[in-house]
């Protein structure tokens, strides 16, 4: 089973979240804290950590962390602007409001390539 971390301080978006991934047979752990995220990614190891823009401090301490930097990392924004998350490092991204298939998809890819850097 596949692990999978959630970043975001939206509480009902961390629950809708866990749910739906865990009815489609992840295992998932979430945080709305920034500072807990990188040691929750160090401990538990995701396949996959996705990221609330709000929350975009943690896709730069991923990436720059030698141990985790290849860690996927999938950017949810509500922003639409061209511009929008340009500036963090992240291996996709999503726009809120998202389509669920539109989102397995890009979680299956992420999670593939993980497996295959690994």
């Amino acid at each position: 089973m596949e692990k999978i971390l959630v970043v975001n301080n939206d509480i009902d978006t961390m629950n809708l979240l866990k749910k739906w991934l865990e009815k489609k047979t992840y295992q998932v752990e979430y945080t709305s804290n920034i500072d807990s995220a990188i040691d929750i990614v160090k401990h538990y190891n995701p396949s996959l950590v996705i990221v609330d823009i709000m929350q975009k401090e943690v896709a730069y301490k991923i990436k720059s962390n030698a141990e985790i930097k290849n860690t996927p990392v999938l950017l949810m924004t509500g922003y639409t602007s061209k511009n929008r998350g340009r500036d963090v490092p992240f291996n996709d991204i999503i726009e809120k409001p998202f389509d669920l298939d539109l989102l397995q998809k890009k979680i299956e890819k992420l999670i593939e390539s993980d497996l295959i850097r690994n």
